[in-house]
């Protein structure tokens, strides 16, 4: 009876103790996420034991020359665990988040030595776009954290571009084929605008001509051109391209007939040299005919020693007596 007791005693201490282990790891487990909110929260927020965050006076106007580099500088005081955010004014994406660039724009970066206030937003070779207010941010419901610096970019020294202008593009084509011509115009003014010209007359885009014109502002270029669709006779004619500053170039295109036989298409130099062959087998041909004139022919040499043989026998039956 005494060893019954003894068993049931100890299953139901050890019922107890698998009770007791299950309640302690469901009470764990509660609590881990809690442990991690409040960890969390406390890494997001203002803790009790640190001040709130707070600016240093830092300049909040900054001028820099084209081509260098300008620093925007920001001091933040009692940042703690959050994070100091550039950003343009006009654009609510960020630049930089702590010292990650969040732009694809290798010019763009952030200059932090660590334990310091200081985060320095740097933008290399700045351009004249640059130009705008910044605004260095605390990341923090608390709207007020950020601080304004606005950049002024000056032009700077910039290359002289010598003023050039060509035209490129075949110089004949067969009649009903596409005139292609390409004006390509450097230099300090030539970016304002081109045009094109036949004959004299301005050419626009109509249903049989097309005009395409490509401006970089950078290299200080301007690239038209000008197609002709289905070419005729009256398409031929001298092509003049003019930019604003009256630059010109001018391009002489010919429209060949594919009906006509009688002309022998090829180059200039081909032609020039045809041309002079038969000039010169034209001159032999008539030398040698001049010549088969002044030769006598066999009929006239045997007429003529006919008529000496006939004299002879006359004076010869006509003699004298002596």
């Amino acid at each position: 009876m005494s060893d019954e007791r003894f068993r049931i005693t100890g299953h139901t201490i050890m019922r107890a103790y698998v009770c007791l282990a299950t309640f302690l790891v469901v009470a764990v487990a509660q609590e881990a996420p809690n442990r991690r909110r409040r960890v969390w929260d406390t890494s997001e927020n203002d803790t009790s034991s640190l001040p709130p965050p707070f600016f240093h006076p830092t300049p909040e106007r900054v001028t820099s020359k084209e081509g260098q580099m300008a620093k925007l500088e920001c001091m933040v005081e009692n940042i703690g665990t959050k994070h100091v955010i550039w950003r343009r004014k006009s654009d609510p994406n960020p630049l930089t988040i702590g010292r990650r660039t969040f732009v694809d724009d290798e010019r763009i970066s952030v200059q932090h030595i660590p334990l310091q206030p200081n985060w320095t937003l740097l933008i290399k070779q700045v351009r004249l776009d640059d130009a705008g207010e910044y605004e260095c941010q605390v990341a923090s419901t608390d709207r007020q954290l950020r601080r304004s610096v606005f950049l002024t970019v000056k032009p700077g020294k910039r290359q002289k571009i010598k003023s050039d202008i060509k035209i490129t593009g075949k110089t004949y084509v067969e009649k009903g084929q596409k005139i292609k011509l390409i004006c390509n115009a450097t230099g300090a003014d030539t970016t304002d605008d081109l045009d094109w010209f036949r004959n004299g007359q301005k050419l626009s885009t109509n249903k049989k001509i097309t005009i395409h014109k490509r401006v970089s502002l950078t290299d200080r270029q301007i690239d038209s051109v000008l197609e002709v669709q289905d070419a005729d006779l009256d398409d031929a004619g001298v092509y003049v391209c003019r930019t604003s500053e009256l630059l010109v170039e001018s391009k002489r295109v010919d429209v060949l007939n594919a009906d006509t036989n009688n002309v022998k298409r090829g180059t200039e130099k081909d032609s020039d040299g045809e041309s002079s062959a038969s000039g010169k087998q034209e001159q032999l041909s008539n030398t040698e005919n001049h010549a088969w004139r002044l030769t006598p022919s066999c009929s006239e040499l045997l007429l003529v020693v006919f008529f000496a043989i006939s004299l002879s026998h006359i004076v010869h039956n006509f003699r004298l007596p002596t």
